[in-house]
């Protein structure tokens, strides 16, 4: 069984130190996907993220930067990642 809070709180602290937000909003979303997560498992989240280190980038960009950090916890800790970045 997944800690989702440790989870959700070491995706702020990375979001934080790396992006300094002036939004950052973490939804857990875990419940709401009992019994279809693969073996190994992992959480659902859903963030949104503003932050001045978005401006100027596409969308596609802004979430590549994202989940670049979180490639060492995906399928492990993170089954599915939502997320919505916005420019200042």
């Amino acid at each position: 069984m997944i800690d989702s809070k440790a989870i959700a709180e070491k995706i702020r602290k990375r979001i934080e130190e790396n992006f300094s937000p002036s939004i950052l909003e973490i939804a857990d979303q875990s419940h709401l996907h009992k019994g279809h997560r693969q073996s190994g498992g992992g959480g659902h989240f859903l963030l949104k993220i503003q932050s001045k280190k978005f401006n100027g980038l596409s969308p596609l960009a802004r979430q590549r930067l994202v989940l670049s950090l979180f490639s060492d916890m995906m399928d492990k800790d993170i089954h599915a990642l939502s997320f919505q970045c916005l420019p200042e």
